[in-house]
């Protein structure tokens, strides 16, 4: 019985925080934007604007609603709305959110133009089948709100229109129209929110599996996740990497007890969080070993690695200071990210022999990265 009150707890706590989420449009776009799969996502949604253009051109050859011409009119501009949209997804740059939003609920509100436009009920509640489309969409790129929003617009259309079919006089008429309603219904507004629901936990699950729960930054998997990203984005430019060990953490734990030093281990990332540049990616990769990688000039690199050191050993209790290699890939292609984080590495590990509190800066050979000294005490 508690087990099961736990669980309905959880339940209805994992729905409330869903319907908080705003969504996270930037990270579904930079997990397929390196995938390779936007081209063939843009092509389908392109697609679907020439198929949505003919079934407009196709109203042209069926009972339409008075004044005929009026409906002509109309559906010709939906038919030209519908290539527009697809050359727009063809040649344009991929949305902004707002932007987006705004395409889809229009979408939303051609689907009810082109509903309303029929003569006959019946023709007019397959159109609703239309909803499906701009739906698949919002389930993934947008949050519940948003989805909400589709919701209401779908389900007034699809329970108006079996209602103007369960008055008509089609054989059948309530009959008819109570199988066609929920039908439409199981479609819109029960799969589709339910696969949204899906996604965000399979999202949020796997966001949180790249997140230290101690420190709230990326954890070793999610620097991995990041490397694709990361080196899409430094392509031709100038990439730091900086590896940071904490010198005599084990001695802090055993004289001031694991919780202090957890607390070090905080205060420690949010100083060098707070050093960097909010784009660098800050992640930490062991019990005490964080990791900076920031698009800077290779001059700088030296001098971020300065700022990061004197951060961290900023009067605090108890006290710390860190260890730190520093490596960049000044924008050659021979130079891979995992070359430069090997490089920061060694630096960083030469940096603790020469008696921590320093700052090591690697160069790169033909055969292998060698530190080549400490700066000046």
């Amino acid at each position: 019985m508690t087990s099961s009150m736990s669980a309905g707890t959880g339940f209805l706590t994992s729905l409330q925080r869903w319907w908080h989420d705003t969504g996270d449009y930037a990270w579904l776009l930079d997990f397929l934007r390196p995938r390779g799969l936007l081209p063939g996502l843009r092509a389908t949604i392109c697609a679907s604007g020439v198929i949505v253009g003919i079934a407009a051109v196709c109203l042209q050859f069926v009972p339409l609603h008075h004044p005929a011409a009026v409906s002509h009119a109309i559906a010709t501009a939906l038919a030209v709305a519908g290539l527009t949209w697809a050359v727009y997804w063809a040649l344009a740059p991929w949305p902004t959110e707002r932007v987006s939003a705004v395409l889809f609920i229009l979408v939303d509100l051609g689907i009810i133009v082109a509903t309303v436009l029929h003569a006959d009920p019946l023709q007019a509640m397959g159109t609703t089948t239309l909803f499906a489309l701009p739906g698949a969409y919002i389930v993934f790129f947008h949050g519940p709100r948003m989805h909400s929003v589709h919701l209401v617009l779908a389900v007034l259309t699809i329970v108006g229109v079996g209602l103007w079919l369960g008055w008509s006089t089609q054989p059948d008429a309530i009959a008819l129209a109570v199988s066609k309603v929920a039908i439409g219904l199981v479609i819109v507004a029960g799969i589709l929110p339910v696969l949204q629901f899906a996604f965000w936990l399979i999202r949020h699950s796997s966001v949180e599996s790249l997140i230290d729960p101690l420190t709230a930054l990326s954890n070793r998997r999610g620097l991995d996740n990041h490397l694709e990203r990361i080196a899409v984005s430094s392509r031709g430019g100038e990439l730091c990497v900086i590896a940071i060990d904490l010198d005599g953490f084990k001695g802090i734990n055993d004289r001031f007890g694991h919780q202090a030093g957890d607390e070090v281990l905080v205060r420690t990332s949010r100083r060098i969080s707070e050093t960097v540049r909010q784009s660098a990616l800050v992640a930490r990769t062991g019990g005490e070993e964080f990791v900076v990688v920031e698009r800077s000039l290779a001059a700088a690199a030296g001098v971020i690695g300065e700022r990061i050191r004197d951060a961290i050993r900023a009067a605090a209790h108890p006290p710390v200071t860190a260890s730190i290699g520093v490596a960049a890939t000044a924008g050659r292609d021979g130079i891979s990210f995992q070359d430069a984080l090997r490089a920061a590495d060694a630096a960083m590990y030469q940096a603790k022999r020469e008696g921590g509190d320093r700052v090591v800066i690697a160069a790169h050979t033909p055969a292998e990265y060698e530190p080549l000294r400490p700066p000046p005490e």
